[in-house]
């Protein structure tokens, strides 16, 4: 089974990310993994956005920038309401990237709609 398109193109950005920010030089393997299942996708005559790579590399390092501090453990020199101010950018940002990932699939046909973050706001 082949990965969905908007995944592909999430774990892409996430990839690009940590190349960029911890220089794992090994991470270019994959990087070329999923480069080339996006030729494949494009020689079936799917249109590939660049904007959606980079809005989600964009929304995902936001995230990066947001989770740091807690994934080190620094929590108590942030301070609870710190934490709890990430707590709801990192959410309102999922949001954000499941949107982008939801009009791939709507611009392509490709993959399936995510509803998870529909239910966060309600």
């Amino acid at each position: 089974m082949e990965m969905p398109l908007p995944e592909i193109l999430d774990r892409m950005s996430i990839l690009k990310l940590k190349i960029e920010r911890i220089g794992e030089p090994h991470l270019k393997l994959e990087m070329s993994e999923y480069e080339k299942a996006l030729e494949e996708f494009e020689s079936k005559g799917v249109k590939i956005d660049p904007a959606w790579i980079k809005t989600l590399h964009e929304i995902n390092g936001k995230i990066w920038d947001l989770e740091s501090d807690v994934r080190r453990g620094k929590e108590n020199e942030l301070g609870l309401e710190e934490v709890g101010r990430r707590a709801i950018a990192i959410r309102e940002l999922n949001k954000k990237r499941i949107s982008v990932k939801n009009q791939v699939v709507e611009e392509t046909g490709l993959g399936f709609r995510d509803v998870k973050m529909n239910h966060a706001s309600e």
